[in-house]
């Protein structure tokens, strides 16, 4: 049985610094105008990253091997939001979930849709729910629904 955290508090994240490489996102997104997801391989230790990534983080060396991904996945993490981000009451709990999707080794984060929050527990398995008009960009993904 899984045990369940609630951690309280805020996170400031205003001294993290995101590096995006562009042309990992730049194929992945390509990718997502058809529905499909695109990352890469290390060719010495083959961990898989969506999104692309221009080194692997573990050998430190460059990567350019393409890798398809499944959009179907586990859920690794997951948190309920009972509330906006200026304290005011949700009418509905927002499910956000911390997916590892098959094929990748590297987890991303969507909106968890069609699930109840008492439903969602780490393991659980998803797909992504593209949406019906993609042009290629992260709201092609709308969301994560259950298998």
């Amino acid at each position: 049985m899984e045990e369940t955290r609630q951690v309280q508090g805020t996170w400031d994240l205003s001294t993290f610094k995101f590096r995006i490489e562009g042309e990992g996102i730049n194929n992945m997104l390509k990718e997502m105008k058809e529905a499909k997801l695109l990352g890469n391989r290390c060719h010495q230790c083959g961990t898989v990253y969506l999104p692309a990534n221009f080194y692997c983080r573990k050998c430190h060396i460059a990567i350019h091997e393409p890798a398809e991904i499944s959009d179907h996945g586990e859920v690794m993490s997951y948190t309920v939001g009972y509330a906006d981000v200026r304290g005011n009451p949700l009418d509905e709990p927002r499910v956000s979930l911390m997916v590892k999707l098959d094929g990748s080794d590297t987890w991303i984060m969507g909106a968890g849709e069609e699930m109840k929050p008492e439903d969602v527990h780490i393991g659980m398995r998803v797909k992504i729910k593209w949406a019906e008009h993609r042009v290629g960009n992260l709201q092609d993904m709308e969301s994560f629904i259950p298998e």
